[in-house]
């Protein structure tokens, strides 16, 4: 299964996400999609191309938000993935959690030098982010890069 994260800004992501999955299935990519907060998390058989519909689709996981397997998950993630020389993590969470946003940021840092071991951290311009978005006990990690 591949698995897309497509951030959106307007407002009426299920019919975004069904003329989506329209789209895909034209096709003969069998897909289907979540609603997430502002993401639509898209399933399908196929893998597809950085645009569909003429929105962004990133490599993404979905994962709990428990701290653990958010690290695991950006691990699986980053595993076969173009290496950079520098990344970030970004987090956005809604919800209690036990953790902040930076300290979990810093702490799952280190699945993706686990993975690429000449990596750097660059806060201000990396060459990949890594977002992270947890809503309740529910977390999307995606990849972008620049």
């Amino acid at each position: 299964m591949n698995c897309y994260a497509i951030p959106i800004k307007e407002k009426n992501l299920k019919k975004i996400g069904n003329e989506i999955i329209l789209s895909l299935s034209k096709n003969g990519n069998i897909a289907k999609y979540r609603i997430i907060g502002n993401l639509i998390f898209l399933e399908c058989t196929n893998q597809i191309d950085d645009l569909i519909e003429g929105k962004e689709a990133f490599d993404s996981v979905i994962s709990s938000s428990d701290e653990e397997d958010i690290y695991n998950s950006i691990r699986k993630l980053v595993k076969n993935k173009k290496e950079t020389n520098t990344f970030a993590v970004r987090v956005i969470r809604k919800g209690n959690h036990r953790y902040d946003s930076t300290s979990l940021a810093r702490d799952v840092a280190g699945a993706v030098f686990k993975e690429w071991k000449k990596i750097s951290v660059n806060l201000g311009n990396p060459e990949l982010e890594i977002f992270v978005q947890i809503i309740n006990n529910i977390s999307i990690i995606y990849l972008k890069y620049s």
